[in-house]
């Protein structure tokens, strides 16, 4: 296994200070939402997550995929484009906590439903961090039924949309949450 030192060199020399950022944060997630215990993996900056999402976590190699476009060049763009002043960080590490939901449950025996978000473990992991970062939601698992012959999801009221659960953390902070 590489060590995080080592993972996080790496992640220096290809990203500078963003790099540097990325795998602080990291390790200040894992320490305070997950004991510590999510295994370090790579963590790299692409045009395009293999999901075309802001994030994405590759069980296969313990990787976690993040949006270049989560880092802008400010404007007029006399700075260099790819620096820390330019990354929302609020907003990364809610793209990161997300993904590292995704590393928990894969490294401690993976999902049981339909997806990778519609699932009890992920709904579960929804709710404890939601209730450690002072948000007042409730996901639960999203049941498909038949309407008119067709499989619908059914959305039990007060509950997070299938949307809400796949955008947790940030679909739900407050209006201004990442400009502040």
């Amino acid at each position: 296994m590489i060590k995080f030192s080592e993972l996080k060199a790496v992640g220096v020399e290809a990203y500078g200070g963003v790099g540097a950022w990325v795998y602080d944060e990291w390790q200040k997630l894992n320490a305070t939402f997950f004991m510590g215990e999510n295994i370090p993996g790579a963590i790299d900056w692409v045009s395009a997550p293999p999901n075309y999402s802001m994030g994405c976590y590759l069980f296969s190699e313990n990787r976690i995929f993040l949006h270049k476009g989560l880092v802008r060049p400010r404007y007029p763009t006399n700075w260099p484009e790819w620096c820390l002043d330019n990354l929302n960080q609020r907003l990364v590490s809610d793209v990161l906590l997300h993904e590292m939901i995704h590393q928990r449950i894969r490294q401690t025996g993976g999902w049981d439903g339909e997806s990778s978000h519609n699932n009890k473990r992920f709904v579960s992991e929804v709710n404890r961090i939601a209730a450690l970062l002072g948000l007042k939601v409730t996901a639960k698992v999203i049941q498909a039924q038949r309407i008119d012959g067709k499989r619908r999801l059914k959305v039990e009221g007060g509950c997070l949309s299938l949307g809400e659960i796949e955008n947790f953390p940030y679909s739900k902070r407050p209006y201004g949450y990442y400009y502040g």
